[in-house]
């Protein structure tokens, strides 16, 4: 599986769900997610992390999960691990967005 990363996008690509579900465009570009503004199918803004997606060509995004599964998830609030450290809840956020997790044993980035 490919590893995606903010070199990878720009803003303005549309973002489909893995039923062919228009979610939305890429809004603003971060580090470890990318951002798509509330809209229709969301009523607030959505941070999606980039193990989430599974194909990408020059103007579109694929995730790996259906729009309702992508309006499930409690991606309102943009992932920050390091500035989380001491916060149990943001931590298990955080990891439900691929979030290096330095407390994660099977972590490949485990110091």
């Amino acid at each position: 599986m490919p590893k995606w990363s903010m070199n990878d996008l720009h803003t303005q690509m549309r973002v489909f769900s893995s039923d062919k579900t228009d979610i939305g465009h890429v809004a603003h570009i971060y580090e470890d997610s990318f951002l798509i503004h509330q809209g229709v199918l969301f009523p607030t803004d959505r941070y999606i992390p980039y193990s989430a997606i599974t194909a990408i060509d020059h103007e579109h995004i694929y995730l790996a999960m259906s729009a309702a599964e992508v309006k499930e998830m409690k991606w309102e609030k943009r992932p920050d691990y390091e500035d989380h450290l001491g916060d149990p809840t943001q931590l298990m956020y955080d990891r439900g967005h691929g979030v290096s997790d330095p407390f994660d044993s099977n972590s490949p980035n485990k110091g």
